[in-house]
């Protein structure tokens, strides 16, 4: 591998009627960052491109199909990096679309690496990012309409639905990005935050390779996963190797479910112990987008 891909949308359970959509959208994602990376584009370019493709489609917990927390609103993280330690993060962010493109704003246009709440509001309107009331946002349209409000509701109190979307590209150049958002989780409390706009929990990169995770948030932040796995590539472990590592790590320390994406050393890995989690990825070496929905 030169240059390539991998992107996830997102882990726990849900409605076997949405793996089509999972399946779409992921792909559809990958294929957009990859197109970039094949013209020369750069990795943290690719990773912008793909979340926002993500945000943008319903069927995801990020963007316009964001979850609902305890008081009806959508509070939003999102975090974007290079593997030259440029991070922006944003978290607990309402109405904006993609809260990814904010991200990438703090990381290019200030010297802050997090933003919150209505400070990064704020920041998103200086910036001219557009303002979209929560209702433009829908909240998790596809379950809605599938299944109507009230049986959406019990569905997702009944089942985990972990629904971050993570990024990790590596360009022409051999540099890595990664980039995540998320609407958090479902009936969350005000102000709560998880794993995804943290450095070193949701999504971690340097320049021997990049990660991105997903899973019950809280378990992520207190074994920094992601740093982690880059700790296990800088001892000689394969991509594939560190994935299946921390997430081992994570179920003997926490007892909890999650799931890594990782690109190192021209090669992808992906582990898991969750239900479901939808993964797309592409190299240079494909003739096209491999998705895998286990």
């Amino acid at each position: 591998m030169q240059y390539g891909v991998i992107v996830h949308g997102g882990a726990g359970d849900f409605p076997n009627v949405l793996i089509k959509d999972h399946h779409n959208g992921v792909s559809i994602a990958s294929q957009i960052a990859y197109q970039i990376l094949e013209k020369g584009g750069s990795a943290i370019d690719a990773v912008e491109q793909a979340i926002i493709s993500l945000e943008n489609d319903p069927t995801f917990d990020a963007g316009k199909g964001s979850f609902y927390n305890k008081y009806g609103e959508i509070e939003m993280d999102a975090i974007i990096a290079t593997d030259s330690y440029q991070v922006g993060s944003v978290c607990s962010i309402k109405n904006v679309q993609n809260p990814i493109q904010v991200a990438r704003l703090v990381m290019d246009k200030t010297k802050n690496i997090m933003l919150v709440g209505k400070g990064a509001e704020l920041f998103a309107r200086e910036q001219k990012i557009p303002f979209y009331p929560s209702k433009m946002l829908q909240g998790s349209k596809e379950l809605e309409l599938i299944y109507g409000k009230e049986k959406m509701n019990k569905f997702l109190q009944k089942n985990q639905r972990l629904g971050t979307v993570g990024c990790v590209c590596l360009d022409k150049a051999g540099h890595y990005a990664i980039g995540l958002s998320t609407g958090g989780s479902f009936m969350k409390m005000k102000g709560r935050v998880g794993d995804t706009p943290l450095w070193g929990s949701g999504g971690y990169v340097e320049p021997i390779g990049g990660a991105a995770a997903t899973g019950m948030g809280e378990d992520l932040i207190r074994i920094l996963i992601t740093r982690q796995a880059l700790d296990y590539l800088r001892n000689g472990l394969s991509a594939q190797e560190a994935a299946t590592r921390v997430i081992k790590d994570l179920k003997d320390k926490t007892n909890s479910s999650g799931r890594i994406i990782l690109i190192s050393n021209a090669s992808f890995g992906y582990a898991f112990n969750t239900k479901k989690m939808s993964i797309a990825y592409r190299d240079d070496t494909m003739k096209e987008v491999h998705v895998t929905f286990n």
